[in-house]
């Protein structure tokens, strides 16, 4: 866990130098972070129920694709590619952020993370640390008895998981909307 975590924040830091080479124009018309889209939020009527079922829709498969791509040999490339994709997407969107509303910016983008990434964070830690013992890249040496690999534990490590991703749908449905408009009201 140690190596990815050192991972994702080498990474998001080649995002923090990637957004500052492209420039401050650039990142004017970067996606979500720009003006015209934050004053819509602002105003917009959300319906967490119709978010609900369309992140539930989104994020699902994309788990499933990547639980089922990081079984393979390369497991753990798929989830380091992963990890940087992550990093390298946080540190990217924080500069653009800071760029565009200064040291307000960083209170938008835990606008943007928070509270649905208290969820995916351990989500993410489960299926890298199940990986690893389902591949026993462990660095204690123990008999096959006892290395682990009882199916009940990985079913009750899916389960575990599948509960913490609902949440982290949940709240990215009801609490995130009525968060960032609350922030986006305060960056006013």
């Amino acid at each position: 866990m140690k190596k990815s975590s050192t991972l994702f924040f080498a990474v998001f830091l080649c995002g923090v130098i990637s957004a500052n080479v492209l420039g401050i124009a650039s990142g004017r018309e970067f996606g979500a972070i720009n003006e015209y889209f934050i004053n819509r939020y602002l105003y917009a009527d959300i319906c967490g129920r119709e978010l609900f079922l369309y992140l539930f829709y989104e994020r699902v498969p994309k788990i499933f694709l990547l639980l089922f791509l990081s079984i393979g040999i390369y497991g753990t490339f798929i989830i380091n590619g992963y990890i940087c994709y992550l990093g390298f997407s946080t540190g990217f969107l924080a500069v653009i952020a800071i760029m565009n509303y200064g040291i307000k910016g960083v209170l938008l983008m835990m606008g943007f993370f928070l509270p649905q990434w208290i969820f995916y964070v351990p989500v993410i830690a489960i299926w890298y640390l199940g990986l690893k013992r389902y591949k026993g890249i462990r660095t204690e040496c123990v008999s096959a008895d006892r290395r682990g690999n009882d199916p009940i534990r990985y079913v009750i490590l899916f389960v575990i998981g599948a509960v913490l991703l609902l949440l982290g749908i949940f709240m990215e449905s009801y609490v995130n909307p009525f968060l960032l408009q609350k922030i986006i009201r305060f960056l006013k």
